[in-house]
């Protein structure tokens, strides 16, 4: 029997949460706001995402097949969560695993991920080639064989060991679940929306000139998660924060606001709807996430990740 090669870094489960049929999602093109019904067995999917592609690999589809085993643990404990909240530690465990992997095993954190290392392998060859510690290139080829030159690939198998030994790290986990877990609930006529980076990290008085980028440490950070159409989970370190309520429209609004800054390609909302194509075509010039730099110091180089939370909508420029 052939491996399946299309791999989901959205779990099926967790998209079924926003299908009106549980075999579709409405899915929303971030950057031209182009909408269309699509199959969740081909949304949220990528050829061979979680392959690994080393040469002495017993099985390339090991961790595709471990994703499988645990995400049926993770389906349950989100099925008991939409029906009663996290009554109990062991859902509220099984959740806060269930967002750290929603962060780490989404495109846009691989690519950055990528992006640091390919720096830093690059970085390390420019400071080595300025110290003379490089072989002499061959005659005629210098300027093509010059570091700044020279094409940088990382192997899938060194991005996905970043990607979940970030999402394993305990000292993160603790990090989650030291926030205050909040359930709500969408009224009547409202609806949740959920994006490729589904876990929106936003700051109340982040700025655009904001040096150092915010993190989850931070005492105001919130982390609102959409768990499904009708429920999302609101991380915080509010004292007045309630175990389960509902939101208000104004709220749901706002949340998805947040889920659109916070998407890199789609958003999927579980039916085709003029206010969920309105909404990321009003904020699709909006973004948050990674930002690498790298500074040169010339025998030397810096490289820096800060995170850019989403702010409040004052603080984007508004589009022309």
């Amino acid at each position: 029997m052939s491996e399946p090669r299309k791999h989901h870094y959205l779990p099926q489960f967790y998209l079924r949460g926003f299908s009106a049929d549980g075999r579709s999602i409405f899915q929303i093109e971030r950057r031209t706001g182009r909408a269309y019904l699509a199959s969740i067995r081909d949304s949220a999917a990528i050829r061979d995402y979680h392959e690994l592609d080393t040469d002495d690999a017993k099985d390339p589809g090991a961790i595709e097949k471990r994703l499988a085993d645990i995400e049926t643990k993770l389906a349950n404990a989100l099925a008991r969560a939409l029906k009663d909240g996290l009554a109990t530690p062991e859902t509220h465990n099984l959740v806060v695993q269930l967002v750290a992997l929603l962060r780490v095993r989404v495109p846009a954190f691989k690519a950055e991920i990528e992006a640091y290392l390919e720096n830093a392998v690059r970085s390390m060859g420019v400071m080595m080639e300025r110290k003379g510690e490089l072989p002499p290139p061959p005659t005629a080829l210098e300027d093509i064989c010059r570091m700044e030159n020279i094409s940088i690939t990382i192997s899938n198998w060194k991005l996905l060991e970043f990607m979940f030994r970030i999402a394993a790290d305990p000292r993160l986990f603790q990090l989650w679940m030291s926030m205050t877990p909040t359930i709500l609930r969408a009224p009547s006529d409202t609806f949740f929306l959920t994006c490729d980076q589904p876990v929106a990290i936003f700051h109340p008085t982040a700025s655009p000139t904001d040096p150092y980028g915010i993190g989850l440490a931070h005492a105001d950070t919130e982390v609102p998660v959409p768990l499904s159409s009708r429920v999302l989970l609101l991380l915080s370190r509010r004292a007045d924060s309630i175990a389960d309520g509902e939101a208000t429209a104004d709220g749901v609004a706002e949340f998805n606001r947040r889920t659109v800054v916070m998407a890199d390609s789609f958003v999927f909302a579980h039916a085709p709807t003029d206010t969920a194509v309105e909404l990321t075509r009003r904020f699709a010039h909006c973004s948050a996430g990674m930002a690498l730099d790298v500074l040169d110091a010339g025998t030397e180089a810096a490289h820096v990740a800060r995170f850019r939370p989403v702010m409040r909508p004052d603080c984007y420029a508004s589009r022309n």
